[in-house]
Order: C-alpha cells, then structure tokens, then sequence
C-alpha cells in the first residue's frame, strides 16, 4: 500500500456530516448495549459481603466435569466429546432417578450421579470442578427446566471453577422476529433469560467464572463427519440450526478458554455472520482462536481485507483514521484521547467533558509522525477521567483485516452508543474506500 493509499479519508469523513453536541450519550440507547445480566450481577457482588476468594477459573486434568441434562441428546453427545477431548477429566451425568440407565457412556467411564433433591444434587456436585447446564430450551427433553436452574445453581458449591449454562437464541430479541413470535404465550425466552440471570448471580457473586453458550435448533448427525466448527459473536446476534457436534465442542472449548471467563455470546453454523473465516484446513484450535478473540473486549466490529497489505501500512492508514477525531466536527458527542496499542493499533479513549480541552491543529508541512505525536499530547487532558475506550486493529495473519473491541469497561462505564457508532460507520466507509483505492 502506498502513500496514495492514505489519501481520500477527508472526503470519507466529510459525508458524515456534523451531529449535534449533547450533554452525554442516550442512556436509553446506551442500554441496549448493555448486558442486563452482567450489570445486574455487578450490582449484586458490591452488594455482597465478606465474599470469599475465588478458586482458579481452569478445570485442571483430573478435576470432575458435570453435566446437567447429560440425558438428553445433546447431553451424551457433549459427554462423548468431553470424553475425546484428552483434557484427561472424570465425567459426571446428573440423572433424575439413582441407577438411571446412560447406555453405552457408562464404557467411557462417565459416572451417574442421582440429582432428584437438593440433598443429592449436593453430593453429586461438591466435587466438581467444572458444570454444564443444558437447558430444556436448548436440548429438548430431559433438558434443566427454568423451575429447576434455581435449585441447580444453589447447590453448587463455591469451590466449583466453570459454570456453563446452554441457552437458545433471541433472549435478548424479544422485539425482533421471529423471537417475538416464539416469546408470545407465556414468555418462555423471557423465562429462559431469567435462567441465565440466576447462573450469572451465582457465578458473579461467589464463583471465578461463567458462561452462556446460546444456540438455534440442535440437530443430531445424518451420516457422514461430524461438523465440529461454529460461528460465534458476542451477545445473542446470531440465528440458525446447529449440529449437536459442534454445539459441543463449541462448549469443551468454552472450559479451556480465557477468552470465555464471564462472557455471554451466541454460536451459529459457518456463514451465519458472513465474515471471512480462516481456512478449512486450518486446524480446528486455530479456527476457535479465531472464533472466541471476538469475545475479549468485547469485539465490535471485523472486516477482512482484499489485497496485500503490510502491518506497518496498516498501522499508518488506522492512525490517519484516528487522527480525523481529534478534528472539529468529527460528530462525536463524547470527547476522546488518542494512544498506541502495542504497535497492533490505536487506542480511541473516551474521558469525561473537560471544557478546557482543544482540538489539534496540524500544520501541512508535518509528517504523519509528527501530526500523531502532537494529536496524542493535545488530548492528553489534565486530570481528565478515563470512561472506556476503544481499540482499533490492524491484523495480517490470518488474513489482513481491521478489527475494533471495547476496552477499559469498568462497571461503572456505560457504552458510549452514539460515538461508538459515529466511529464504525465512519470506519466501514473508510475501509470500503481503501479497498477501492487498492485495487
């Protein structure tokens, strides 16, 4: 990419037209942005007291994995996954009735464990280290019913590492076909949403870790190899039917991952999202790096790129993007700092108001270093307070791409919507113009 490249981005920002300065961002539309469970579960462990250490968030070879729902469909198809999976764990299927029948799990080793009180479900988890919930909504019968999760979740001891709870789509899309529809008698999503808030609660406030795994319609295996890969995004944006495999190993891997630590996201057959995905003969690990990187932060926005390109070209053209806000009339209506990121980006760092700040001025005989470097100091401002940021990167393996995630999310910082937007439309021009410009 050459200089020519970087040329292009005023008339790209200029069409996005001035917005009016307000107060602070919309609450209200900031709020849809905002997981209700995490911030409900915020509030409850500030609430809490004299809260204990946590244990470690990893399910070490050896520890016992316990799955709820391990009768259904989905449930001896987990077990079977976790049994090949070679993380070297004791397997436990939570069964209805003592001396229930697991068929051919038995051979493998998975134990039954009797789960028909609280008194046994006690025992059957006090040494777990690791619990998979599969919900009735996603696995069908034999699944945990919304009556029974609150139950479930108080016998978990606090020395329990992971809990996962398999969820479906649209909990949070009850407004959007065809969810409302299916949420129309009786609110089973609206149900099913109050199941993940009583995992979330539990986790927040005494365990290390959760996850909420949302899925469309299971579907078992009709010959042939088993699809053991899915498309995964933060929150509930996905829809579509999911083969058991690979909703299974979507979960083995969500018990390994650190990317998975208290995050609630959805997963999808491939093309679901229809971004670029790595290569079919990638290894599976490398395709699920790739899939649940999209979690940290967590990610706003990916596109690939067409062309070649170098990541110190790249870098170049990511800080000529950054530098349009730190302009007057860039339309943002939360004031921002300018950073680096590691040498992989730029850092867009929200603060609070401060009147005293300015603009910074370039003069044309500057380089791009030189512009930079002044951008950066003349935002730097004076006992301003950090609320939130976020981080733009440039990417050349696997494929080159520009990749955006949320950063420096306290649990008092709400997500800045409109500026947040007002970046990504700007930034999706930008790319589309660069790729034109490139080709």
């Amino acid at each position: 990419m050459t200089t020519g490249d970087l040329e292009g981005l005023d008339d790209i920002m200029g069409e996005l037209g001035d917005v009016d300065e307000e107060d602070g961002e919309d609450a209200d539309m900031a709020s849809l942005f905002v997981d209700a469970a995490s911030a409900d579960a915020a509030k409850a462990s500030s609430d809490a007291v004299e809260v204990p250490h946590p244990p470690p968030n990893d399910v070490p070879r050896g520890a016992t994995v316990a799955v709820a729902g391990g009768a259904t469909a989905m449930g001896q198809q987990l077990l079977r996954q976790l049994f090949a999976s070679d993380n070297g764990w004791k397997l436990r299927a939570l069964v209805a009735k003592p001396g229930e029948d697991i068929g051919s799990l038995a051979a493998l080793g998975v134990e039954a464990a009797s789960a028909g009180n609280g008194v046994a479900l006690k025992v059957a988890l006090e040494d777990a280290s690791a619990l998979i919930i599969i919900s009735s909504a996603a696995g069908g019968k034999g699944g945990i019913e919304n009556e029974q999760v609150k139950a479930l979740v108080a016998a978990i001891p606090d020395t329990m590492r992971r809990v996962v709870f398999l969820s479906s789509h649209g909990v949070e899309r009850t407004d959007q076909l065809p969810f409302s529809l299916q949420n129309a008698w009786g609110g089973p999503l609206d149900k099913l949403r109050a199941s993940e808030q009583e995992v979330v609660l539990r986790a927040m406030n005494r365990l290390p870790s959760y996850s909420v795994v949302r899925v469309g319609n299971l579907l078992e295996a009709a010959g042939g190899a088993e699809i053991v890969r899915a498309e995964l995004q933060p929150g509930d944006a996905l829809q579509g039917d999911l083969s058991m495999s690979a909703a299974s190993a979507v979960l083995v891997q969500s018990l390994v991952r650190s990317e998975s630590v208290n995050a609630s996201f959805s997963a999808a057959p491939l093309g679901a999202s229809k971004q670029v995905l790595v290569a079919p003969s990638a290894p599976d690990d490398e395709h699920y790096d790739d899939q649940f990187v999209k979690l940290v932060g967590p990610e706003v926005f990916r596109r690939a790129l067409t062309g070649t390109y170098t990541s110190t070209a790249l870098l170049e053209w990511l800080r000529e993007f950054a530098l349009r806000f730190v302009q007057p009339g860039s339309g943002l209506t939360t004031p921002i700092e300018l950073d680096e990121l590691d040498g992989r980006g730029v850092v867009l760092r929200f603060v609070q108001k401060n009147p005293s700040a300015g603009y910074a001025k370039f003069d044309e005989q500057e380089t791009d270093d030189q512009k930079w470097a002044k951008a950066k100091a003349s935002t730097k401002q004076s006992k301003a307070t950090p609320d939130g940021a976020l981080h733009l990167i440039a990417e050349v393996e696997p494929f080159a791409r520009i990749r955006v995630r949320r950063a420096e999310m306290g649990p008092d910082v709400v997500v800045k919507a409109m500026s947040e937007a007002t970046i990504l439309e700007a930034l999706d021009k930008a790319v589309g113009t660069l790729e034109k410009r490139g080709r």
